[in-house]
């Protein structure tokens, strides 16, 4: 008869239970929230994290940006020089070889006597002139 009278209390066993897992559900779910509440914590700070070294990434693309403008100006500046000395050197060249043509012509077509005193006298005309050769 024991297990007989056990049976008649099976009302309030179930509502036990019942409570009972109610109270391991909301364990449960107070466990699994504060869980989920720690993980966004962590989540935010490594979002904030993430988000300063993004920054300094970009600071330093920035820089390096700006150095490698700097040398491409440089540069930039630096042939454009050197295309003017160039220019300026192969002008001068130009200008050398026409007046130094000019000089040999003037002094191909210059009369010289043809006896020695003449040819002396000539030459010290032009010593000035040859003296630069």
């Amino acid at each position: 008869m024991p297990a007989l009278a056990m049976l008649s209390y099976w009302k309030p066993a179930a509502i036990a239970l019942a409570i009972a897992g109610l109270f391991i559900y909301r364990a449960v779910l107070v466990h699994q929230r504060n869980a989920a509440q720690a993980q966004v914590a962590s989540m935010t700070a490594q979002v904030a994290d993430l988000k300063s070294a993004e920054a300094a990434c970009e600071a330093a693309v920035a820089r390096q940006n700006a150095a490698v403008a700097a040398m491409k100006s440089a540069a930039d500046s630096a042939a454009a020089a050197a295309q003017t000395r160039q220019a300026n050197v192969a002008a001068d060249a130009v200008a050398s070889a026409s007046a130094e043509e000019r000089r040999a012509a003037a002094i191909e077509a210059a009369p010289i006597a043809s006896d020695c005193a003449g040819a002396i006298r000539w030459g010290n005309a032009q010593a000035q002139e040859l003296g630069r050769w």
